[in-house]
């Protein structure tokens, strides 16, 4: 039986995915250490936890609530396309306005809206949009904390994710990747650049300070992530963006690393050939794929982990 007395809100943390996954959360972890270098320091380690909270759980809020998913229909596309009622009450705080007049259909817009408000969105979504509203205060109370550029960042990551939105349905991937063509295309851009290039660079920002080839391998990364969200491309985005950046450290002196790198891109390789043969309808995610991801994650993060602490070392 819940008691009268204690606490007003309640905050749970637990996870969607497992930890092997990609996504923002490691693509910030790698960028601090390429900038960086294995920390040696409480405070780097410190500084490490912060942009891993900042970019997965924090920012996540803002990516998972506020998009959506397949099953849940996110609080930006709610509110840009608001499913208004036909009729609703007039709001009556807009004096001198006639029938028919300007300022009498913005009441009655007004009035709609708020109809829409009380009856359909809160019930539905009040808690998620609550939760928005919370995820985006902290990501912002915690990047201005971290300084402008990180707080810049953040704003980048929130305008991405609209524009996700705006460009096709905007849900995560599952259904972003059901619509083909260009829409699809700038959807899975979106969410790379959100998802893994803006915290690989705050991840750099937190920890270092950027130089190009730190930059430089974020973009390659950020295509392998781009790679893996717009599958109809098939291989040649993911193993384009690793082969590059076993080159780049290559270029870099760092011939162990390149190594394996490209050794990692073998099962890589493997598994999606197996992909393939097994057969992959146009416009869906088909079960074979999904394993394919599921099994690609780690070499890849692998792979990343090994190039930063190359680059940071």
């Amino acid at each position: 039986m819940d008691q009268p007395l204690g606490h007003t809100i309640r905050l749970r943390l637990y996870p969607i995915r497992p930890l092997w996954s990609l996504g923002a959360g490691w693509a910030a972890v790698s960028g601090g250490l390429a900038a960086a270098g294995v920390p040696l320091s409480l405070t780097a380690w410190l500084g490490l936890l912060l942009v891993w909270l900042l970019a997965d759980p924090v920012l996540g809020v803002v990516w998972d609530v506020g998009i959506g998913n397949t099953q849940r229909r996110g609080i930006w596309r709610r509110l840009l396309s608001p499913r208004l009622p036909d009729v609703g009450p007039t709001v009556r705080s807009l004096p001198y306005t006639q029938q028919g007049s300007p300022g009498y259909r913005l009441a009655c817009y007004l009035g709609r809206l708020r109809g829409w408000w009380r009856e359909t969105f809160w019930p539905e979504a009040g808690r998620d949009f609550a939760t928005l509203v919370a995820g985006l205060a902290l990501a912002l109370l915690v990047g201005a904390i971290l300084g402008r550029s990180v707080l810049a960042l953040v704003l980048a990551s929130i305008l991405l994710s609209w524009l996700a939105v705006l460009s096709g349905k905007g849900d995560r991937f599952g259904d972003s990747a059901q619509s083909t063509g260009e829409g699809s295309s700038f959807v899975a851009l979106w969410h790379a650049l959100g998802e893994f290039g803006v915290p690989w660079l705050i991840g750099v920002l937190v920890l270092g300070a950027p130089s190009w080839p730190v930059v430089l391998l974020g973009i390659c990364y950020t295509v392998t992530f781009f790679g893996l969200i717009d599958y109809e491309r098939g291989f040649r985005l993911i193993g384009a963006g690793q082969a590059t950046a076993a080159l780049l450290l290559a270029g870099l002196r760092h011939p162990m690393a390149a190594g394996a790198m490209a050794m990692l891109l073998m099962p890589q390789w493997g598994l999606h050939t197996w992909a393939a043969r097994v057969g992959r309808p146009r416009g869906e995610y088909p079960v074979a794929y999904r394993r394919y991801l599921r099994y690609v994650q780690p070499f890849v993060i692998l792979s990343m982990l090994i190039a930063a602490l190359a680059v940071g070392s």
